[in-house]
């Protein structure tokens, strides 16, 4: 199962975003053409760490570059309060 599911511009996001998936769903991302501005929806993620920060961090500076946004849906607890504990909260609402 790939933990990134594209349906236009809604990135539906699956399952555990950790170290380990965060290079493979990088991967997955990294030739987006930035036509148009993304919605991710954090629904059906389960376990987080600092890595899926890491990657919204990058999608919203490759977004940017072409002024474009990406906006963060249903945000779990959990990657609340890691956003929380390192004072960037503001980036993920």
């Amino acid at each position: 199962m790939n933990s990134i599911e594209f349906q236009n511009t809604n990135w539906i996001m699956k399952g555990d975003i950790t170290l380990i998936q965060a290079p493979s769903i990088m991967e997955l991302t990294i030739g987006y053409e930035w036509k148009n501005s993304v919605l991710i929806d954090l629904i059906q993620v389960e376990e987080v760490d600092t890595s899926l920060l890491g990657l919204i961090f990058e999608w919203k500076r490759q977004a940017k570059k072409y002024n474009k946004t990406v906006r963060i849906k249903n945000t779990p607890s959990n990657l609340e309060s890691l956003a929380k504990l390192y004072g960037v909260e503001k980036f993920i609402s």
